[in-house]
């Protein structure tokens, strides 16, 4: 949620093809994460479910909340769908309705609705009931909400066409942030049918923001037969293991089941040939009727090298039989004979004119503090021509703002808070235990006057394929004097708690040391050159075989422009790097490897990030005698495979 806190959040999305502009934001005061609910004696604000009923919703009532809205006077009109698809939920009975309130003196004309479709005046839906406004709890606490149930008048119950639920109310006068953004959304992950709105004067059309904004805090209490333990495969993914090593395959299960999930026990099919009953346990339990959740599902890998297809079926739920009518899931699983060394990408969308990306600038350095020689960052300066390091010659990546980035070329996320899971270095580690099957290491040298740079990759199929390789090159500690340098920065204007004093983000806050709306900083990671012309990739690369290695060469140009050239001269051409990416069919980046080069254009190689299996096999003082150990000073040393390093011993 964090990621969202100082972002103002303005797009084109719609329903249909009257496509409109949508502005919704975020309370930069209240909406933190909100761990603890407001909880109610009186029945009449709680409502607890019978033994035939359940409270099911996109989340449950312990999830984070945020709020958010347009700020105006002006009606408010929100829904969940229930998909016909949805055969936990078709054809049982609504019993009542929970949403969430903040504020019940400047609110009033409190309803809620169910319709087959959404309607073009919520008085006409299916079924329409009002609140007592005097029985409303609002947001006292400022907890985010404050929870109330509406016990239907006359249950519905859901047709085999699915279902609208929602509710309405009108802002009678937004004076603070509880009626300024007086909508309650869920975190996490996004979800289909979450989070459908119409407002009477900012958003006239019924507009899908279940990808965007979170999700409505809304929850219907349903009655009818239900399983009492039952959970069902969703998704999994394919996965790349050692032989005869152990890995975790992500697995997103629903409970069908009225029973929270404490433990499943599952098999697991190799081509057919079932295995013995494995056990996990799931803790905490997952207790929310219709939720879905991701668990790390050990996995195996085979004794021998190849690709084998995974038959996953669930037996047992809290061990008792799996009541669910779905129980299994496929998966691929490849099995190579070996761990080869991960440079993991993260691309940066940024640039100076652009005032939050400060954000960004922290958390490409954090990543870097924590990850060290895996982090392989690369800055796209393209969002104003007026900075200095706009580089125009790259990938056309799917960034729709700045700051964002993308991690191997997966889905846009923020930089520093990732894909909401409040810290990009969750979302890093994660794809950093992947297993790889392509191995890369690269090198590279300047021709004399330090105009052009030979890069060089080795690169050591485990598998067969086609792939595609790319250069970049990058510059570290690179900074100027001139005004186009400085950072535009918002975030000077906030307090070290709005930033929950994050030591990365509190120097660009009032009174910290980047504490001014232009800062001067020194950027790296910054993109300077690459292997694209306009977005199409010049670089070359032969079909793989498995256990072939095969060397590539690319020369990359060094920037022209004079204020660029200045400051890689006064950082030093030491700070410069060659990054070689192998790419997949699918786009996404399956490895790479990053190489600093030396300020000796004559031969002597720079240090690799990307040391693989690299082994130092001579050691010798500046002026040519062999040594057997460090020495203070400038050590030149052999690698086993050929090329040479500086070594600074202190």
């Amino acid at each position: 949620m964090k990621k969202l806190l100082f972002l103002t959040l303005a797009f084109v999305l719609s329903l249909s093809t009257q496509a409109q502009r949508v502005v919704l934001q975020r309370d930069l005061n209240n909406a933190r994460n909100v761990k603890s609910i407001v909880s109610y004696k009186s029945p009449s604000y709680k409502i607890d479910p019978k033994s035939n009923q359940v409270w099911w919703g996109y989340e449950s009532e312990k999830t984070e909340r945020s709020s958010l809205g347009t700020k105006r006077e002006e009606t408010y009109n929100l829904a969940i769908r229930i998909d016909p698809g949805n055969a936990d939920i078709v054809g049982k009975t609504i019993k009542a309705i929970r949403f969430y309130l903040r504020d019940n003196k400047n609110t009033n004309n409190v309803k809620v609705w169910i319709s087959k479709t959404l309607p073009s005046d919520v008085n006409s839906a299916d079924y329409v009931q009002n609140a007592d406004q005097a029985s409303l709890n609002d947001d006292e606490d400022n907890k985010i909400g404050a929870v109330n149930d509406i016990e239907l008048t006359n249950p519905y119950t859901i047709s085999a066409d699915g279902a609208y639920i929602g509710y309405s109310f009108t802002i009678s006068s937004a004076v603070g942030s509880q009626t300024r953004y007086p909508i309650v959304t869920w975190g996490g992950d996004s979800k289909a049918n979450s989070f459908y709105i119409r407002t009477s004067e900012t958003i006239t059309e019924w507009t899908d923001l279940s990808n965007d904004y979170g999700k409505v805090a809304m929850q219907i209490l349903v009655e009818g037969n239900f399983a009492q333990n039952s959970v069902t495969p969703v998704s999994t993914q394919d996965i790349v293991l050692v032989k005869n090593t152990i890995g975790k395959n992500k697995l997103v299960i629903t409970n069908s089941g009225q029973n929270s999930i404490s433990s499943i026990d599952y098999t697991v099919a190799t081509d057919g040939t079932v295995g013995a009953e494995q056990h996990l346990d799931i803790n905490p339990p997952f207790k929310t009727y219709g939720g879905q959740f991701t668990i790390d599902l050990p996995l195996a890998a085979d004794a021998n090298t190849g690709t084998t297809t995974k038959t996953i079926t669930i037996t047992k739920v809290n061990g008792q039989a799996n009541e669910s009518k779905e129980k299994t899931i496929t998966c691929k699983m490849l099995t190579v004979g070996k761990l080869v060394n991960r440079g993991v990408v993260v691309e940066e969308f940024t640039g100076t004119g652009c005032p939050w990306c400060p954000r960004g600038w922290a958390g490409m350095k954090k990543l870097r503090d924590k990850f060290g020689e895996k982090f392989v960052g690369i800055g796209i300066h393209q969002y104003n021509d007026s900075d200095p390091m706009y580089y125009k010659n790259y990938a056309k990546l799917k960034f729709d703002g700045a700051p964002q980035s993308m991690i191997e070329r997966g889905n846009a996320m923020d930089p520093f808070y990732g894909a909401g899971k409040d810290d990009i270095c969750i979302d890093f580690k994660e794809v950093l235990e992947r297993v790889s099957t392509i191995g890369v290491t690269v090198s590279g040298k300047y021709n004399a006057d330090f105009t052009e740079v030979t890069a060089t990759a080795t690169i050591e199929p485990l598998i067969s394929g086609t792939y595609e390789i790319a250069y970049v090159l990058i510059g570290d500690e690179l900074k100027g004097t001139e005004s186009s340098w400085k950072q535009s920065n918002n975030y000077v204007s906030f307090g070290p708690d709005r930033v929950d004093n994050d030591p990365y983000l509190v120097p660009f806050c009032k009174g910290g040391e980047y504490g001014s709306s232009k800062v001067s900083l020194t950027f790296d990671d910054v993109l300077l050159a690459s292997s694209y012309s306009s977005a199409t990739n010049q670089a070359k690369l032969e079909e793989l075989q498995e256990g072939k290695v095969v060397t590539n060469t690319y020369t990359l140009k060094l920037p022209t422009k004079e204020i660029l050239k200045k400051a890689i001269v006064n950082a030093g051409y030491n700070k410069l790097a060659v990054i070689a990416m192998i790419i997949r069919n699918d786009g996404k980046i399956e490895n790479a490897a990053k190489f600093y080069l030396s300020n000796d254009p004559a031969g002597i190689e720079g240090v690799s990030e990307n040391k693989s299996e690299l082994k130092e096999v001579a050691r010798y003082t500046i002026d040519g005698r062999r040594i057997s150990t460090q020495q203070r000073g400038l050590n030149i040393v052999k690698m086993s495979d050929g090329s040479t390093v500086k070594v600074l011993v202190k």
